[in-house]
């Protein structure tokens, strides 16, 4: 894709299928062709879906969040609450609510729900 898109928006596109094609070769060991076809393919997809739009770009605090939120349950031995804390600097009720809803999570993706009819999941 390069040198096909010009200004801000098409560096974010040229940026986006680079970005792509480097996470394809170094999570799924496909050849170099391969990853920069994968990220040419999610460009053009999103200058289908999206193009002509104004964009704003999220920082992801979000998914940063949720990762930490999931790393943190991962750390999680079921007394080991306060060293949570103090290793990623928040407090003690914050480390209990962040495990309390993804256990819950956890355990409800586990347990099928008894209300539910036969084959539907």
């Amino acid at each position: 894709m390069k040198g096909v898109s010009r200004g801000p928006a098409g560096d974010l596109l040229d940026d986006l299928a680079e970005q792509v094609a480097v996470a394809a070769i170094d999570a799924f060991g496909v050849s170099k062709d391969a990853g920069t076809a994968l990220g040419t393919d999610v460009a053009m997809r999103m200058i289908e879906q999206w193009g002509g739009q104004m964009l704003y770009m999220p920082k992801g605090v979000r998914i940063e969040a949720s990762r930490i939120h999931h790393q943190i349950y991962e750390e999680w031995k079921g007394n080991n609450h306060r060293e949570l804390a103090r290793k990623y600097g928040f407090s003690l009720q914050f480390i209990y609510r962040v495990i309390k809803v993804l256990r819950k999570a956890d355990l409800n993706s586990r347990q099928p729900d008894m209300f539910s009819p036969p084959g539907h999941d």
